[in-house]
């Protein structure tokens, strides 16, 4: 069996050519470009709490624990991008973080290498090696996994942010013919072991929350991993970046572009967890999922995005014949966006749900809900964004009964305002 216990050399491979690089610079060899961006906040927010507040609400931010409207203003990122050209073939590139919410003064997001050689045929290679996003959202493709579209990404995408990141070895080779192109991508990946955690315990979320390799996030205390609940081993809490039992997964991807107008894909990712592995207070969860997107540049300027993502997680020891936790989850969603000059407007609709298939009366993860998502980006300096967003979040979680006895079903709304500024 292959063994992970060398693979986070490879995380620190990037950084370290990183900090080469820098040292050299002065000789006049490889610099490195460092990139700022700040983004502030002001939000207002009704309905229940949000998740990082011990709770099951469905946004980042939330209301009191009385569903009233809750206003804040705050730095809620700043991202430093650091790129280096080690050769004309190789860059390295890293992301570290700050904001409020996680658990680390600083962390890092990703840390790679990237090797692209100048193609000689209508065929071309590169590779990527170390910490990285692997290429699933259609709309994170800003600045430090940010979207041009919205403040918040869709359920799809907020999730990828919170729970999915490899340490991994990908390799893509892109075919290019007369007015098309066609890609194949493949990697074999590790440290991302408990994946699944979050989205069975606490279900889907809407939100910018991006999780750092070392950080941990909270879940809420529902029952079921009390002290003395059905799942007491599981801490109110989960690290998704972490390594547990030595397996490594795998993913792919085909993607294909016809003529820059339209945009076709499939994505599957299995990280081949052993859902019976405890270890460092967390589980090792067997999670793999499908994710299909389009993307079509329709009349008037219009652009029509849409993902669907369908899966399974499962964890813990069997019992009579079933896991301790096995959801079936997906969601999709569906936007239109149009420039207008050197601004863009954008509708998204969002819909999710989580199916449990076993010991639903001691840990009940069935979840369904939709969204709507309206918001206005104007570009107001060279490197400054304004972003104006309203977001309204409909959702039906019987596990809240659980918690203070809520209703199962809340709905929320919010309206964001961000101030993003690259330096």
């Amino acid at each position: 069996m292959v063994r992970l216990k060398a693979i986070p050399r490879v995380a620190c491979a990037a950084a370290l050519a990183l900090s080469a690089a820098s040292q050299v610079q002065a000789d006049g060899l490889p610099k490195v470009d460092l990139e700022l961006l700040t983004d502030t906040r002001f939000s207002v927010v009704s309905g229940e709490q949000g998740w990082f507040d011990d709770w099951l609400g469905k946004l980042r931010y939330g209301g009191d624990r009385l569903g009233r409207g809750k206003g804040r203003l705050r730095l809620a990122e700043m991202s430093l991008i650091a790129r280096s050209d080690i050769t004309w073939d190789m860059q390295a590139f890293v992301h570290a973080k700050f904001d409020p919410e996680q658990d680390k003064p600083a962390d890092l997001v990703e840390a790679f290498l990237h090797y692209k050689p100048v193609p000689t045929s209508n065929l071309q290679y590169e590779m990527r090696a170390g910490l990285l996003f692997p290429h699933i959202s259609r709309e994170n493709i800003s600045t430090a996994w940010t979207s041009p579209f919205t403040i918040t990404p869709s359920a799809v995408n907020s999730w990828v942010g919170e729970e999915i990141r490899a340490l991994a070895l990908e390799g893509k080779a892109t075919w290019k013919m007369e007015g098309q192109k066609l890609s194949l991508t493949a990697a074999v990946f590790g440290f991302n072991d408990p994946a699944g955690t979050l989205l069975a315990f606490r279900g889907w979320a809407l939100g910018d929350y991006k999780t750092g390799a070392f950080s941990q996030v909270p879940l809420a205390p529902v029952p079921s991993i009390e002290p003395g609940g059905f799942l007491a081993d599981q801490p109110v809490w989960v690290h998704p970046i972490r390594e547990l039992d030595g397996r490594p997964g795998f993913y792919g991807a085909l993607d294909w572009e016809y003529g820059r107008r339209v945009k076709l894909g499939a994505f599957y990712y299995d990280n081949r967890g052993d859902p019976e592995t405890f270890k460092h207070k967390q589980y090792a969860w067997d999670t793999r999922f499908l994710n299909i997107y389009a993307e079509v540049k329709a009349p008037a300027g219009i652009q029509l995005i849409s993902q669907y993502m369908a899966g399974n997680t499962k964890m813990g020891n069997l019992i009579g014949g079933q896991r301790m936790v096995d959801v079936d989850f997906s969601a999709g969603y569906v936007m239109a966006t149009r420039k207008l000059g050197k601004h863009r407007i954008s509708l998204r609709r969002d819909w999710f749900d989580t199916d449990d298939n076993t010991f639903v009366a001691e840990d009940n993860n069935n979840e369904v809900g939709t969204a709507w998502t309206l918001a206005f980006n104007a570009k107001v300096g060279e490197k400054a964004n304004l972003i104006a967003e309203v977001l309204r979040v409909d959702s039906n979680r019987a596990a809240r009964q659980g918690l203070w006895w809520t209703a199962p079903e809340q709905d929320q709304i919010q309206l964001q305002l961000s101030y993003r500024q690259r330096f």
